[in-house]
């Protein structure tokens, strides 16, 4: 699959999930998607229910795409207990294609001496983040880089975060399930198109 390809099926509301028994690339579209609102309302409260997280990471900063591969193959790398990974080698060489063209970004956070705390794999077109996949290598970082990468998003004038598919962690974060049409339409607007 070529990158323009790929970003079509993304801004039609379309995300991968490889299967291994698959010829081709599968790519979805789930009747609710999850999302993370963006406005101050929700990210005063997020910061609220994540402060002790916040804090304990409070001499890391946030970077973004210093270091795409390295988050990539952190993303892809084996799981540990209870974990589970979904980046395949074909989805592998596309989202380093897709980085290679401006489309894939990363989210990380990182100690003063460079080292990585946690990142956060991206799709960004125009004003919509369609965040991949999330991997900590130090406690509570992964909690920290989303309230400061939501921050980042929220600064920088973007309308819409999506995250899929929810998991019981985002729930209780307060991501909010959209169904399929609301969703395309919110997508839409992001993309400067409605």
């Amino acid at each position: 699959m070529d990158v323009a390809d790929a970003v079509a099926l993304y801004a039609a509301g379309w995300f991968p999930m490889d299967d291994e028994g698959a010829d081709e690339l599968p790519w979805y579209a789930a009747e609710e998607r999850a999302t993370l609102p963006l406005d101050a309302a929700f990210r005063a409260g997020l910061h609220r229910r994540l402060r002790r997280d916040v804090r304990a990471c409070a001499d890391l900063h946030l970077t973004v795409s210093l270091e795409y591969p390295r988050v990539l193959d952190l993303c892809a790398a084996p799981p540990t207990a209870g974990e589970g990974v979904w980046i395949s080698a074909r989805l592998k060489r596309l989202y380093l294609a897709l980085h290679r063209a401006g489309v894939a970004h990363s989210f990380e956070l990182r100690d003063a001496q460079g080292e990585l705390a946690a990142g956060i794999l991206g799709i960004v077109l125009g004003r919509a983040a369609l965040l991949e996949s999330m991997r900590k290598v130090r406690p509570r970082a992964g909690n920290a880089l989303l309230v400061s990468t939501l921050d980042h998003l929220a600064e920088r004038g973007f309308t819409l975060c999506d995250i899929q598919l929810p998991t019981p962690h985002t729930l209780r974060l307060g991501a909010e399930l959209v169904p399929r049409g609301e969703y395309e339409r919110r997508l839409s607007a992001a993309l400067g198109r409605g």
